[in-house]
């Protein structure tokens, strides 16, 4: 029988949870050429035998000695094919094998004794999330006699310089660092394991710079405390020259670099500029290390100028890679900023910088470049500021970017769990754009060209932020209560725009639209973000209130409890008259509503406490404001301390009516300490401010019985009164 042309070699123990998925994956390559699969058990105890059972051709055992390379030598003895696939079970084949079968179908003689594919390793298991390539040799031709080395980070022990066939579309999909990211226990073992191989071969040969930049990978994401040790270390072998610098000297540079700056370590500057002057062609340099400049330029320094110096350089280094620059330096480790996060990250906050340098035009051009799909919500909500401020200072044309990111973020084939962040992430920047401050403030501005809210006008037939900007551009009551009937989410609607609406006259609740009284109240408070609009608001809307109006009572009930837990009861300089107005008609719509919603044999004294807190404090206040009006003074005293009672969140406001209401202040000062304040305030009018007999009246036993009626300060029994 011929020889297969291709073997496909693994090792495995205990891998349950990938081994069928990756042996599965195989299934369209073993149909399309004829292949082997020969598979070594190093120990597995969970199953994953029996799966291997069912797909391998050649199934044997072989005991695990802490090395790698034996494994991996044992597999290639069985293996009889023209070729050799080298796989891990963590790992699956691409269902795209086209370029594969190719290479292995050709029938000239091949050159190449060997091929590299695409190892892409994913951050999640899912895989939909980042993930990073590197190329890997794994196809060699079996007649090679070609064996591996090393206990860990095996590698193939090819004599001499050996010229590669690159299948750059055949890719193996790999997860088998997710629990290493993650830090779980499985990672942590892998972890632990991988470290302390790399330690004992490292010790055989100190100078192996390979080894070095292995080691410090394995353990760059446990922060171990040898690593800026180790880092400095390879660094002084690269100075050295040692065997393989210029291959691995980059990446390990390219660590340096992330080190200096993430630890604030003083060789940022001399290994950032080694790794330009060393290696400037090094994908590893242009990418990852001019990447970290850019971040060092904009965290630390805060010079957007050379931000934006190093940002360019990255971006066009980007498209080199992406061109298929410097194609085989991922033979020895992965560029970290080729991930769409890293670009996302770097595009937006130049757009931020060319913002703050008066360059719209070039924060507009590269605004349109933005993978908006790639970004989280961080960016998505930067880029959304940068947006505004580009369109309220300029006419650039930014509807296409702001329908096609809102498109975006109502697909519904996008995940739900983006889409939300996304929508968070937007309604900050929109929502400030809305703010009365804002607006204001952008006309002052001597480039103002038009508001930052209209640039969310293309998009107000499909979302409650563009509906919004359209609400501020009208003034009609009519034309606005149209708008307002479109609103489908409140919650996501502009509180200042409904603000606008309501100012200039438009109906709110609208007629005929049922809207839940929940809904009122959340919307209530969030108007009470905007005092000097809701107070005045509040006191207009009772004043036009129609008793016979059920959902308009309920509405403005909603709006007077927000205002009388944001009036500001005890500042100094409070707007008395407002005040009391306030209070008064909280308890008038009170007064309406309750009657209205419970049964009266609720509203007694001792099935009261049935009420929201604010509802028996309401009651309460009914009673308070009608014992006033009889001319009852002391009930009103009383019905005040009862209201304290129900409801201590409303101190500020009882006391508030305690010291502005005339009636109490009256009925505190006997006449007789009136007419000895008027006497003694007849007197002082007698006396030049500079005289000082003026002094000693004032120390007088008679000036201090009157001192609070003259000055204005407190009344003393008013602090007994609420107690």
């Amino acid at each position: 029988m011929a020889a297969p042309l291709m073997s496909i070699a693994m090792i495995f123990k205990d891998d349950i949870r990938s081994i069928e998925r990756c042996l599965k994956a195989l299934q369209p390559l073993r149909e399309a050429v004829p292949c082997e699969l020969v598979m070594a058990d190093t120990g597995s105890t969970d199953g994953s035998r029996a799966v291997a059972e069912r797909y391998a051709d050649i199934l044997f055992d072989f005991p695990w000695i802490n090395d790698f390379a034996a494994a991996r030598n044992a597999v290639l003895d069985r293996c009889t094919g023209v070729w050799c696939l080298i796989l891990d079970t963590d790992e699956y084949l691409d269902e795209n094998i086209n370029e594969l079968v190719t290479f292995l179908c050709r029938t000239d003689e091949q050159e190449n004794p060997l091929a590299i594919v695409t190892v892409r390793n994913y951050d999640t298991y899912d895989m939909e999330g980042e993930y990073s390539d590197f190329l890997s040799p794994r196809i060699v031709r079996m007649s090679t006699g070609v064996r591996y080395q090393g206990a860990i980070h095996e590698h193939f022990d090819f004599n001499g310089e050996v010229v590669a066939c690159s299948l750059p579309h055949t890719i193996l999909h790999h997860d088998g660092y997710v629990a290493m990211h993650e830090k779980n226990e499985e990672g942590k073992a892998k972890t632990e394991r991988n470290s302390k191989l790399l330690r004992q071969e490292m010790a055989d040969d100190p100078d192996n710079l390979i080894l070095r930049l292995q080691f410090i990978e394995a353990i760059a994401a446990d922060n171990d405390p040898d690593y800026v040790n180790q880092l400095r270390q390879a660094v002084q072998l690269i100075r050295e020259k040692k065997s393989a610098w210029e291959k691995v000297g980059p990446p390990i540079l390219r660590y340096a670099v992330y080190a200096a700056e993430q630890r604030n370590l003083p060789e940022w500057d001399e290994w950032l500029n080694m790794a330009e002057e060393w290696f400037p062609d090094s994908m590893f340099t242009r990418l990852d290390v001019e990447y970290t400049a850019f971040v060092h330029s904009w965290n630390t320094k805060k010079d957007f100028q050379e931000a934006l110096r190093w940002g360019n350089r990255y971006l066009k280094a980007l498209e080199d890679y992406r061109s298929g620059a410097d194609p085989m330096a991922q033979m020895y480790s992965t560029f970290q900023m080729t991930r769409p996060t890293a670009e996302c990250l770097a595009k937006v906050h130049m757009i931020s910088a060319y913002c703050s340098q008066n360059q719209l035009k070039d924060a507009f051009d590269l605004a349109k470049t933005v993978n908006y799909a790639k970004l989280n919500g961080e960016q998505m909500g930067r880029l959304v500021a940068s947006l505004q401020d580009i369109h309220y200072r300029s006419s650039l044309d930014t509807a296409p970017i702001i329908t096609q990111i809102w498109s975006l973020i109502s697909d519904p084939k996008q995940p739900e769990k983006k889409t939300s962040v996304w929508k968070t992430a937007l309604a900050g920047p929109a929502g400030r754009a809305f703010l009365r401050a804002n607006i204001d403030g952008e006309r002052t501005k001597k480039d103002f060209v038009r508001h930052a809210y209209t640039m969310y006008l293309p998009i107000k037939d499909t979302c409650e932020i563009g509906r919004a900007a359209a609400v501020m551009e009208l003034s009609d009551a009519g034309e606005l209560e149209a708008t307002l009937a479109e609103v489908k989410e409140w919650g996501a609607f502009s509180i200042h725009a409904l603000a606008h609406a309501m100012a200039q006259g438009a109906r709110f609740p609208l007629p005929g639209k049922t809207l839940y009284i929940e809904e009122m109240d959340k919307l209530a408070t969030r108007l009470a973000g905007d005092p000097d609009f809701l107070f005045p608001m509040a006191l207009r809307t009772a004043e036009n209130s129609d008793p016979a109006d059920w959902q308009g009572l309920c509405w403005l009930r909603g709006l007077l409890m927000a205002a009388i837990r944001a009036f500001p009861w005890g500042d100094k300089e409070v707007n008395e008259e407002q005040g009391m107005a306030l209070a008064r008609a909280f308890a008038k719509a009170e007064g309406a509503f309750l009657p209205a919603c419970y049964r009266a044999d609720i509203l007694c004294g001792e099935r009261l406490f049935t009420l929201p807190p604010l509802h028996r404090f309401g009651f309460v206040c009914v009673q308070a404001f009608d014992a006033l009006d009889r001319g009852a003074v002391a009930e009103y005293v009383r019905l005040l301390r009862t209201g304290l009672e129900h409801s201590p969140e409303m101190k500020g406001m009882v006391e508030f009516l305690a010291d502005h209401t005339q009636e109490i202040q009256e009925a505190l000062v006997p006449p007789e300490l009136q007419t000895l304040a008027d006497q003694v305030r007849t007197v002082l009018a007698r006396f030049a401010p500079d005289d000082p007999a003026l002094q000693a009246l004032r120390e007088s036993e008679a000036y201090r019985k009157v001192a609070h009626l003259i000055e204005g300060m407190p009344v003393p029994v008013t602090g007994r009164l609420l107690q």
